[in-house]
């Protein structure tokens, strides 16, 4: 007797329908691909990265030929604060942009538009999350040094 009531009542229970497909609207989105902007960091981290070794070997080893000798000379028709402008966004704008375009490539938005909820999921890639570092070290090393010399009255 049980048996058969709970067939009846299995028989009777509504079976679910799939939502329509314009009833799941979500949208997601992956703005860069993440090779793509691992090798644009690496070129973006890199040339800064070389200049400022260079300059701190010349500055160690206490060479005035080189790199800032022909930068020095080459450059000479702008002014000091052009000049300036030009090293900032070379040494600090570069990697700054390495690095929120390996954030965004790491990120993963979804928006649902039925409950008005948006997503940001995180995936973990090691050569987008290791440039991101790099880069963020970089640009502040950069900038906490020309802090330091303005604070000291170097600069």
């Amino acid at each position: 007797m049980d048996q058969e009531k709970l067939s009846e009542y299995l028989k009777t229970i509504p079976k679910p329908e799939p939502t329509s497909p314009q009833a799941q609207r979500i949208l997601k989105i992956t703005l860069l691909a993440a090779r793509r902007s691992s090798r644009i960091g690496i070129v973006l981290i890199a040339l800064p990265g070389l200049v400022i070794l260079l300059f701190m070997l010349q500055n160690l080893f206490h060479l005035d030929t080189g790199f800032i000798k022909w930068l020095t000379s080459n450059v000479s028709s702008m002014s000091n604060p052009a000049r300036a402008l030009v090293v900032f966004i070379f040494i600090v704008g570069f990697p700054l942009i390495a690095v929120v375009i390996n954030l965004l490539s790491l990120c993963y938005f979804q928006y649902d538009r039925l409950s008005r909820e948006f997503h940001i999921t995180f995936k973990i890639r090691w050569w987008n999350i290791i440039i991101t570092i790099i880069g963020g070290a970089l640009a502040s090393f950069y900038t906490v040094h020309l802090l330091a010399d303005t604070l000291l009255g170097n600069g």
